[in-house]
């Protein structure tokens, strides 16, 4: 059994291990109802994953039309300043690298300062690992006291830690310290103890010693997540496979899978983004409570889900929140109106994922061509790629036009636009001919999200790189069945 990595690495290769450097979400959305939407002003997007240094072109994504001005701040000092958009500017990050601050502030006419954002890069994560620290064997008691660490990543929650004499469960403990002593039977060859951690996000990790060996280093093993969905050519969700029915090769070569977790085994965090344009009010009542009715079948215990809007604005309406009531609350405040910025909602969407663990989605309707968007669609792609969101996209009709004009706008947006940004991330795009078929996209999201399985594997590659070999995830001996697999090496550090 793989053992979890030894303590002694060095600065940058921790750091390295599946980084995501965490962007602060929006100030506080509403802290009583019936207020109005909160805005956001500019955001840092800093590249998902890898080590920032020297000199490095910094992207913003701005949403206020009345920015005339935009300095950066690198740990409290001004390190550039641009007066027109596109607001970006060559940061002189450390080499090497190490933690540092970056931060962005935009100023309107006169000064006055709208908005700004921080980013902590090259923060070091803190991995999910546990390690026995301590085995004593008590040969006149028949007794086994066991010790263990456990270091839990930002955001998680430990569940519980399960004591194991060989595969016989002894002992849990909830809290620190983590130490247990339990009776064994006499001594034997092979025996061995074995501590799991779970968290409340049902992610397991685990440390394994043989009784009477002495302690080991270990080779540093890079542990990597992937979100699959397996499709019968009709589209239906193949359910019944086992880790043996699946094969996973990176750059070629075939690579040991580690576990398999159906989707209800670990938790779902999921983005919800509504084009509230004004050209969706005829249909927006059906939006609401066709949207609703998918987050109350959909957002289970231990599930997250924040929410979005945007017409030329964009509005994080909901922050990440376990309350369904939170979410169609927020819902019901949207008053829709004014353009369309696609790919800028899709792209400010993505941000809210960072430092989330879990199973990730986003699913986003829609009823127009982008129009008021700043930022290029490659950005929301690469960014969902990176983090491993796969990007569900609802087509929806122009009810005015009739359900023909509907399709026919629907079947031209896709292949023009929409399968760019879905299909690399490993989502799909949904085309409604009509106003109905709102309700069953959303049942046909449900489905995929709720059959997905979840395999982990442990990757040769070096710890740090932020250029992944390529990764196929096969099922052995079916080619009638069609596989998706989302990378998202964060969600288990």
């Amino acid at each position: 059994m793989a053992r979890n990595a030894p303590d002694r690495m060095d600065w940058k290769q921790l750091v390295g291990v599946s980084l995501l450097v965490g962007v602060a979400l929006a100030a506080p959305v509403r802290s009583q109802p019936n207020i109005e939407r909160a805005g956001t002003v500019i955001r840092l997007l800093v590249p998902p994953g890898g080590l920032v240094e020297g000199r490095t072109e910094i992207e913003t994504l701005s949403m206020d039309p009345d920015i005339r001005q935009v300095i950066f701040l690198l740990d409290g000092t001004e390190v550039g300043k641009r007066n027109r958009a596109p607001f970006n500017a060559k940061v002189p990050f450390a080499d090497p690298p190490r933690e540092q601050t970056l931060a962005v502030e935009a100023y309107g006419a006169r000064d006055r300062l709208l908005g700004r954002d921080v980013v902590q890069v090259n923060r070091p994560p803190i991995p999910l690992r546990v390690q026995i620290t301590a085995l004593e064997r008590d040969a006149e008691a028949n007794a086994l006291a066991v010790a263990a660490t456990v270091s839990v990543p930002r955001k998680a929650a430990l569940e519980r830690l399960d004591f194991y004499f060989n595969e016989d469960l002894k002992a849990t403990a909830m809290a620190p310290p983590f130490e247990a002593r339990f009776e064994i039977p006499p001594a034997s060859q092979g025996d061995f103890a074995r501590v799991v951690a779970m968290l409340r996000d049902g992610r397991i990790v685990e440390d394994v010693e043989v009784i009477g060996e002495p302690f080991s280093d270990e080779v540093d093993v890079n542990l990597v997540q992937l979100q699959v969905l397996v499709t019968k050519r009709s589209g239906a969700p193949v359910t019944d496979l086992e880790q043996a029915d699946f094969e996973v090769l990176e750059a070629g070569k075939v690579r040991q899978i580690d576990r398999l977790y159906p989707a209800e085994g670990v938790s779902l965090v999921l983005g919800l983004v509504l084009d509230s344009s004004g050209s969706m009010v005829p249909i927006w009542d059906l939006t609401v409570r066709s949207a609703g009715q998918f987050l109350q079948r959909t957002v289970k215990e231990r599930d997250r889900a924040f929410l979005v809007d945007f017409d030329t604005r964009l509005s994080l309406v909901q922050s990440l929140t376990a309350d369904v009531e939170e979410l169609i609350t927020g819902m019901d405040e949207i008053v829709p109106d004014g353009g369309t910025a696609l790919y800028d909602s899709i792209l400010f969407s993505m941000l809210q994922f960072t430092d989330e663990p879990g199973r990730r989605a986003l699913v986003v309707l829609t009823d127009g061509v982008d129009a008021s968007s700043t930022s290029n669609p490659k950005r929301a792609v690469e960014f969902g790629r990176k983090l491993g969101v796969p990007v569900y996209i609802v087509a929806l009709p122009w009810p005015e036009r009739g359900a023909r004009a509907g399709a026919a706008f629907a079947r031209s947006y896709s292949s023009q636009e929409l399968k760019l940004l879905t299909d690399p991330t490993g989502g799909r795009l949904i085309r409604t001919g009509s106003a109905d078929g709102i309700a069953r996209a959303f049942s046909q999201i449900n489905t995929e999200l709720r059959h997905q399985y979840v395999l982990t594997f442990y990757s040769a590659a070096s710890p740090g790189s932020s250029d992944r070999p390529p990764v196929v995830v096969r099922l052995k001996g079916r080619k009638d069945v069609e596989v998706r697999a989302v990378v998202a090496t964060d969600l288990i550090q």
